[in-house]
């Protein structure tokens, strides 16, 4: 699986680590990154540009700390998230368990296990979309412009977890077209990138966590 077309947000209150991560995330081709020393400032990044997937420390310092966070994002945002933390031990895993994280990170991270993480949490998070959701068709009924069908096979490869090349290869389109469709897309329901178009469909369609 591809992440390099992920926009992946990075919770991290210590600067060298944060900026470690951030290096790695780059080697593994993802360009679209963006990091907050607090829960704060990623809320606020959140509400901005709803990444597709945040990696969250468990302790963030002063001010709330990973779990918090995470439950405001289950709460509101429905995106997923991997914890990084330095600790495994049952205390840690059972006060987080509660929140559905999408994977753990532990501490000191290789690029391996980033990778691994990364691609299974993707995969995750896109199956229990699809498991969720039922029929996409559904969304007609409930939207004030229909979709067409074309549209429609983009949305499905939307919740596929699909990138434009791979739509493009999959419909035998020109990614410029599909770019053409996907903007008629997001119009119809008032998105303004994936994770919205995500977001937007599960709170039509009554799926959530």
């Amino acid at each position: 699986m591809n992440i390099a077309h992920l926009h992946i947000l990075v919770v991290e209150d210590e600067p060298v680590v944060r900026e470690d991560l951030l290096w790695n995330l780059k080697d593994l081709g993802c360009r679209r990154l963006s990091a907050a020393a607090n829960a704060e400032a990623a809320l606020h990044i959140i509400d901005r540009e709803l990444p597709d997937l945040a990696l969250i420390d468990i302790h963030l310092g002063e001010g709330q700390n990973g779990i918090q966070l995470a439950r405001q994002i289950n709460r509101a945002y429905r995106i997923p998230f991997i914890y990084l933390t330095a600790f495994s031990d049952d205390q840690t895993l059972s006060a987080v368990k509660e929140t559905m994280p999408a994977g753990f990170v532990l501490k000191p991270f290789d690029i391996n296990r980033l990778r691994a993480a990364l691609q299974i949490a993707y995969h995750n998070y896109y199956a229990a979309i699809r498991h969720r959701l039922g029929r996409l068709e559904d969304i007609n009924e409930r939207l004030p412009e229909t979709l067409t069908a074309r549209e429609m096979d983009l949305l499905r490869q939307i919740c596929e977890g699909a990138s434009n090349k791979q739509m493009a290869e999959q419909l035998f389109l020109s990614v410029n077209t599909i770019k053409t469709h996907l903007k008629n897309l997001y119009l119809k329901l008032d998105a303004n990138n994936r994770a919205e178009v995500i977001l937007k469909v599960q709170k039509v369609l009554g799926g959530g966590y």
